[in-house]
């Protein structure tokens, strides 16, 4: 009981756990897309694929509902993730239009999926552990979650975004 009280009183940064923080384990999340922006662009595939983004989904509800979140106050924060990353191999690809990166050698995309995966898992356990601590991502904590999130070509309207949809998910 006094190490829940203790939690709920400290800021997200200062909440780390196993799985660290949430506004660390997001950007450390959105850092893998520029080897997925450059892996698509090396074999010609598109940076959006649907069916792809609909697995993710469905994962990622799943494992939502049994860490406890209601998996349909977390699809818009899923959603806003990728379209995050979206965004920022778009913005990759753009540059290297103009200015190729000759010396930059992606990862298999099939190995980066799956650290994002890993990921992805691991934001929902911390977020599950915040929401059970406290009840709710505190709109207070705007302005340090977004400053946590340093990304190149993440905007400040995506990290807005992120945030805004996080502070929608519930507990079951």
């Amino acid at each position: 009981m006094l190490a829940s009280v203790t939690l709920s009183t400290l800021p997200l940064t200062v909440q780390a756990s196993e799985n660290g923080n949430l506004p660390g384990l997001i950007n450390e999340r959105l850092s893998y897309m520029k080897d997925v922006a450059s892996s698509k662009a090396e074999n010609h595939q598109p940076v959006e694929v649907v069916a792809q983004e609909d697995r993710v989904l469905q994962d990622t509800q799943k494992v939502a509902e049994g860490l406890g979140l209601d998996p349909n106050s977390v699809k818009p924060f899923i959603v806003a993730q990728m379209s995050a990353a979206k965004a920022i191999q778009y913005r990759y690809r753009a540059d290297w239009l103009s200015t190729p990166e000759t010396d930059w050698k992606p990862r298999p995309l099939e190995s980066i999926r799956q650290d994002i995966a890993g990921l992805s898992t691991r934001i929902l356990q911390r977020l599950a552990v915040e929401l059970k601590a406290n009840g709710r991502i505190s709109p207070d904590n705007q302005a340090e979650f977004i400053a946590q999130l340093q990304q190149k070509n993440l905007n400040e309207a995506d990290k807005i975004l992120l945030f805004k949809t996080l502070e929608q998910v519930r507990l079951k």
